[in-house]
């Protein structure tokens, strides 16, 4: 009976062990995915304020800010506690949230597209833990990488728009230039077209516990 005893309290040692073994590895992971979603969100929220800043200035030069794009980009900036020089800026787009429709169709028609310097938006800290993504559900996963890829086409369109941009500056005969301007122009377009839905995917991992 005691040899039987010792073999229960052995076997039930080494349950046990794998018990605990399993549940500190549970502890960890739950610890390191609060820490990588901080940051992780932390450099979302700054990459949603480019984004809105940049669909924003190419929505402006090309006469094509609305209501609902005012609405939008005024909500990410009034929101944000991060960056709280934004809040005049904020301020100038609810004043003119203020003017009436016909006003904002004045405005609209009053611009015309031209040129403009566009940076880059990095995504470093995400980049460099898609390998750590796995300790998130499997839609959080899904719309942390679809943001990855999309932001990064965005960047190359970016690299196109700036090279075009600088072709401006050089020496062409006027059907050159022409082209180069409706190239430019063509690149500003599909920023503004990918940029919005990007906005909204940030949006939604932002709002999503894990």
């Amino acid at each position: 009976m005691g040899a039987l005893q010792n073999a229960l309290f052995i076997l039930l040692g080494w349950v046990l062990g794998l018990l605990s073994q399993g549940l500190i590895e549970l502890i960890r992971r739950r610890r390191q995915r609060v820490e990588l979603k901080r940051s992780l969100f932390i450099e979302l929220e700054g990459v949603r304020i480019s984004l809105a800043a940049m669909v924003y200035q190419i929505a402006a030069n090309n006469g094509a800010v609305d209501r609902k794009l005012l609405i939008l980009v005024e909500s990410i900036l009034r929101t944000d506690k991060i960056f709280p020089e934004l809040g005049p800026i904020a301020d100038q787009l609810s004043h003119m949230l203020q003017l009436s429709d016909v006003q904002l169709a004045s405005a609209k028609a009053a611009r015309k597209p031209g040129a403009l310097g566009l940076k880059t938006i990095p995504l470093p800290f995400l980049n460099s833990q898609l390998s750590s993504l796995s300790l998130f559900s499997t839609e959080f996963q899904r719309k942390a990488l679809k943001i990855a890829s999309r932001l990064s086409i965005m960047n190359e369109e970016i690299d196109a728009s700036n090279f075009y941009h600088k072709k401006t500056f050089e020496s062409l005969s006027e059907q050159n230039h022409s082209t180069v301007v409706v190239n430019m122009l063509g690149c500003y377009q599909n920023l503004f077209l990918v940029g919005q839905p990007l906005i909204d995917d940030i949006t939604v991992l932002l709002s999503m516990a894990r």
